[in-house]
């Protein structure tokens, strides 16, 4: 949810108003490219392995489907580390943003297929219905809780206050998402992107404020997550998918992203190296 909130505030309207079209191409090239990059060779390894092909499809779709995310995490640290600015800064922070629902509606697809394909009584449309209202839902969440915390700065002067009542906020938020069983990432984004853009100047304090304070949360969330990576009982076949998942992954990212930035005549710069800054894939393929 922290993560969430500070990517929001790096996305001002302008940057979609100006590069709109070439965001949501780049998007959905990226993101369904490794997702068939990914799904493909998987499919025919485990099909190799299992001699079963509704099993061998259902992994290549899961696994598809969960290389289409993107942690913007890692990669908005990494931007702000070195204080970088420009054309190709503004595309990933939009993209890594956007990114979330976009693996969100892919992998609840390819869950319910995987479901189906496998003697399970799901229905897509169902699912599909169920996706959208977990994604309304955290946009609806976080745009009334940004709203509030909007009138909030008006009357808190007090930096400290100002502070409590942010990460209060913020993890009311988090908590409600999660309790309704939506988006966590993306309703805490929201409220990110409806205060930068509501009150500009008011906001910088909140979230300059919020950003010294996350560091740590980082630290504490990827320790817990390689503290349950057992590497001793992965069998040797594993890495196999493992490579795979990475090979197909890392050239559908570069590949869709040039495709998408060169059909809407982006800057070349964004074509040659967006895709590159994409690779990056911890925190939400594991949630």
């Amino acid at each position: 949810g922290i993560i969430g909130f500070l990517v929001g505030g790096e996305l001002h309207v302008d940057i979609f108003k100006k590069q709109g079209k070439q965001l949501f191409a780049i998007l959905l090239f990226e993101g369904i490219l490794a997702a068939v990059l990914v799904a493909i060779p998987v499919t025919a390894v485990m099909y190799f392995l299992t001699h079963d092909m509704k099993i061998a499809l259902s992994s290549g779709i899961v696994f598809g489907a969960i290389a289409s995310a993107t942690d913007p995490a890692s990669t908005l640290n990494v931007l702000w580390e070195y204080r970088s600015r420009g054309i190709l800064t503004t595309t990933l922070i939009a993209i890594v943003a956007l990114d979330d629902a976009l693996a969100m509606t892919l992998y609840g697809i390819g869950t319910t297929v995987a479901q189906i394909l496998n003697g399970g009584s799901a229905s897509l449309s169902t699912e599909l219905f169920h996706t959208f209202i977990e994604l309304g839902g955290a946009i609806a969440m976080g745009i009334v809780a940004g709203l509030v915390l909007r009138s909030m700065t008006r009357w808190i002067t007090a930096p400290a206050k100002l502070f409590s009542s942010a990460i209060g906020l913020i993890l009311l938020v988090i908590g409600i998402a999660a309790a309704l069983g939506m988006d966590v990432i993306l309703a805490a984004m929201t409220l990110g992107v409806t205060l930068i853009n509501s009150t500009p100047k008011r906001s910088k304090e909140i979230f300059s404020t919020v950003r010294s304070f996350a560091d740590p949360i980082y630290v504490i969330f990827f320790v817990l997550v390689g503290a349950r990576l057992n590497i001793s009982s992965m069998p040797p076949w594993l890495w196999g998918i493992v490579a795979i998942y990475v090979v197909g992954r890392s050239v559908g990212k570069i590949s869709g992203a040039y495709i998408g930035g060169r059909l809407t005549n982006a800057a070349p710069t964004v074509q040659k190296y967006a895709g590159l800054g994409l690779f990056a894939q911890g925190g939400i393929a594991v949630g």
